[in-house]
């Protein structure tokens, strides 16, 4: 009795030739293909049990090869042939032995040539006859089959079906019903796939974009430590022999030096899922006060008057890098837009669980149609400078942590931005509360 065979992997035909059926169908199975009982059953079970969402493609091309299995098992015993193979095509459209089962030597593994010659025929095909042609003679010698079958669909080939042995009529006509009943689910199992890669690439372009935001924040929001940085170099040679602001600009400094090498940890966070230990709030007058050290220097070189003021024991759902992130680029732009002479307001109360900052400047002001688009990414009303991201990045924050932002005119001339927070938790952000000021 001549050895027999059986492969559904998409590897190559291998083993040795003197391999039981038995033993065949147990490798088989041992590469997660089960024989036809088995495999009714998996499906079956397969059908049942929910599957998330990531893993459909998956799950289904799974099914796809047990069809395949199923089908030249079939087709084998139904035609009493020596070989049913069925060539399938990778995503990369390269023409692999999908399954196969087989009685003597092993099927040949397809070639882009092979499957392209086998997809152009019209229907089931006798390779072997006398009356074939030069081309299918050639092809049946050199894949050792005597009959093939494309599977096709409206977008082009899909599979193809191939045995050896004798051929009669009813060979031809199974041939041609199982590529028939293969079409649907193949086409199926196909598309699914290709969306599941499709949406692999989709993942990939949006964690790529929101990388590039991340990193374009960060380089806007670096440059606030640096003319930090610059500004004490400069300032340096004239105060040196001034102990209190070596001190004080040395504390500056070094905390400036840390938050920028917080923002770069952010690069590396930036795929971490937000946990409860993500909760934080900060001291609002401990960071105003901080903003006003950073700027009072630029406010001074500008001939500009910064007055800041903040409640007692005001605290806002915000890290403390974060606020001073909101504060420093509201007062340096009222700073910026503000002429000689002129004055900037920053204040923070509140009322009740809400905490309101107020910041003013004397500029020429924001005409109303203008209002909305300037917390647009690069969006800028000052063209000679590069940026735009600062008031986009200062919205993203306060509305992450379900506060608001808007601009008005102030009341005095100029803009005046209001940012609405609701209070953080804490006794003493409960006691200012309580003694809020009306705004």
């Amino acid at each position: 009795m001549r050895p027999v065979g059986f492969l559904a992997s998409n590897s190559r035909v291998g083993g040795d030739s003197s391999e039981s059926k038995g033993t065949a169908a147990r490798r088989g199975r041992l590469r997660g293909v089960p024989r036809a009982a088995s495999a009714e059953r998996a499906a079956a079970r397969a059908a049942e049990a929910p599957e998330p969402a990531g893993l459909i493609a998956r799950a289904t091309l799974q099914d796809l090869q047990r069809l395949l299995s199923v089908t030249t098992q079939r087709l084998r015993a139904l035609c009493a042939c020596e070989h049913v193979a069925a060539w399938a095509l990778r995503p990369d459209g390269s023409p692999y032995l999908a399954s196969a089962d087989w009685s003597g030597d092993p099927p040949a593994e397809p070639d882009a040539t092979a499957f392209a010659q086998v997809t152009r025929l019209p229907a089931a095909t006798h390779l072997s006859a006398p009356d074939a042609s030069a081309e299918q003679l050639e092809l049946a010698r050199i894949m050792r089959c005597d009959a093939a079958v494309p599977v096709r669909s409206e977008r082009g080939a899909l599979a193809a079906l191939v045995l050896a042995g004798d051929v009669r009529p009813r060979t031809l006509a199974a041939l041609d019903a199982a590529a028939h009943r293969l079409e649907g689910p193949l086409a199926v199992a196909l598309a699914l796939g290709r969306l599941e890669r499709l949406d692999q690439s989709v993942r990939r372009l949006d964690r790529l974009a929101a990388l590039g935001a991340l990193a374009a924040e960060i380089a806007h929001e670096v440059r606030n430590p640096l003319a930090t940085l610059q500004t004490f170099l400069q300032l340096l040679p004239e105060r040196r022999e001034d102990p209190e602001f070596l001190t004080r600009y040395v504390d500056v400094v070094t905390g400036e030096l840390r938050r920028m090498d917080r923002l770069l940890d952010r690069i590396v966070e930036t795929a971490r899922p937000a946990g409860d230990d993500d909760v934080a709030s900060a001291e609002v007058g401990s960071s105003l006060e901080a903003v006003g050290e950073l700027l009072r220097p630029r406010a001074v070189a500008r001939g500009v008057s910064l007055t800041l003021g903040a409640q007692t024991g005001l605290r806002v759902p915000l890290s403390e890098d974060a606020l001073r992130q909101v504060l420093l680029n509201l007062v340096q732009n009222a700073i910026d837009a503000t002429p000689p002479g002129g004055a900037v307001m920053a204040r923070a109360s509140a009322r009740g669980r809400q905490v309101t900052l107020r910041v003013c400047d004397a500029g020429p002001g924001i005409p109303p149609a203008l209002r909305e688009h300037i917390f647009e990414p690069f969006f800028t009303t000052r063209p000679e400078r590069a940026g735009g991201l600062g008031l986009a990045i200062t919205r993203r924050i306060v509305e992450e942590s379900g506060g608001a932002i808007e601009v008005d005119a102030a009341p005095g001339g100029g803009s005046e931005f209001r940012v609405r927070l609701q209070a953080a938790e804490g006794r003493a952000q409960q006691g200012a509360a309580e003694r809020s000021s009306e705004e």
